[in-house]
């Protein structure tokens, strides 16, 4: 009678875990909308952040934010350049629009450095950039953007070494690049 008690809790016990774990995957995939496995896992909603309209007499005279798209070694099981994306870039896009006389797009842009478009954004944004690697042709593009008035921004290191290693690709010149 024992033995046969032992193994209904040893069922009951299993039975439990593997219910708990459907609960908590569930609750996982309910807190990204259900939708993590959509767009190459790239978030396209909102989230609660406002929308508003510009105006499209002038839809080419706004501001728009612009994350650069790189290639990066490590990371967290993404690639860095997706940090905290989308959810910072509509937020610094809603700020801007609310605290600024700027009008802005409220639909902000992902481009890599050797898209053609780059050169109509004044602004541009690269976060945790510790471990990217840029081609030649990339450095290339940043140099010559840089060089005729873009502005970069960059953002969230973890210490010098990230520092250093994003400053091998940024640096004004060749010869300060190591």
């Amino acid at each position: 009678m024992k033995k046969m008690i032992s193994i209904k809790n040893h069922h009951l016990w299993w039975s439990s875990f593997g219910l708990l774990m459907v609960l908590v995957t569930s609750i996982a995939v309910a807190q990204r909308g259900g939708q993590w496995w959509q767009n190459g896992g790239i978030e396209t909603g909102r989230n609660g952040v406002p929308d508003w309209g510009i105006d499209q007499e002038f839809k080419g005279d706004v501001f728009t934010f612009v994350r650069i798209k790189y290639e990066s070694v490590g990371g967290r099981g993404r690639p860095a350049w997706r940090t905290d994306y989308r959810d910072s870039d509509l937020n610094f896009s809603l700020r801007l629009q609310q605290l600024t006389s700027l009008k802005v797009d409220p639909e902000p842009i992902v481009l890599e450095l050797t898209d053609e478009r780059l050169f109509d954004y004044p602004f541009i944004y690269i976060i945790e950039p510790g471990a990217l690697y840029f081609s030649e042709a990339e450095v290339q593009a940043l140099r010559r953007y840089c060089l005729n008035g873009g502005f970069l921004m960059v953002d969230d290191f973890w210490g010098d070494y990230q520092y250093e290693n994003c400053l091998l690709y940024t640096s004004p010149s060749p010869r300060d690049r190591g």
